[in-house]
């Protein structure tokens, strides 16, 4: 994870206390709750120090208009500062609106690839798929909603805990589905109750991440 913030790429949004000990080309540090009452005192000073500090080459330091920012004050009229009034934002796009899921082991049905055996096609579609690869979600026959490669083979299928997060009740729907990982799997790690029904020793478990957009 630290490997990966420190590759500089796009969009990195992190709190102060996770920032530390990282530093960025760019940083822009948001206002809000800084000053908030602390036992120590100096605590959010501190605090906004480190995130000050993580900045290589430029700083930015936001400031909600009307909001009195006793950290900021002092800096207001220090030379090396250049103030700059807000500028109109344009209009969201609809990706904005999108919500991005990221499904995780517990998600999936850890064991779907093992009921099968190992000269099963499942298995080598599996194994062509890499991170990033489309997929499709789709509701199989037994009523459980299934994970699908672009070929149409039905790769993976979510855990009954997690079908509930893919209603549309909630006023969204899946827009897009990708493979976020493809991890080993085997016998050994399995539950107890799970050993009889496997038909191979090892296999693998697609991880998909979803993306929701609003039902209009």
């Amino acid at each position: 994870s630290r490997n990966v913030r420190q590759r500089q790429r796009g969009l990195l949004l992190l709190t102060a206390h996770r920032a530390k000990g990282l530093e960025f080309d760019h940083v822009a540090v948001l206002d809000g709750a800084w000053d908030r009452r602390d036992k120590d005192p100096d605590a959010q000073r501190r605090l906004y120090y480190v995130a000050m500090t993580r900045a290589r080459h430029t700083l930015t330091l936001a400031h909600f208009a009307g909001r009195h920012q006793q950290l900021l004050e002092p800096l207001i009229d220090h030379p090396s500062v250049l103030q700059r009034e807000p500028v109109p934002l344009p209009r969201p796009t609809p990706a904005m609106g999108y919500r991005h899921v990221r499904a995780g082991l517990r998600d999936v049905v850890l064991s779907f690839a093992g009921y099968r055996a190992s000269t099963h096609p499942v298995h080598a579609a599996i194994a062509a798929l890499s991170p990033g690869d489309p997929l499709k979600i789709r509701v199989g026959s037994s009523g459980h909603r299934e994970i699908v490669n672009a070929a149409g083979v039905v790769v993976g299928r979510f855990a009954r805990a997690f079908e509930p997060r893919l209603e549309p009740s909630s006023g969204m729907r899946c827009r897009s589905a990708s493979v976020l990982a493809v991890v080993g799997w085997g016998r050994e790690a399995s539950e107890p109750q799970y050993r009889d029904r496997l038909q191979c020793d090892s296999w693998e478990v697609v991880v998909p991440e979803m993306v929701f957009e609003p039902i209009t």
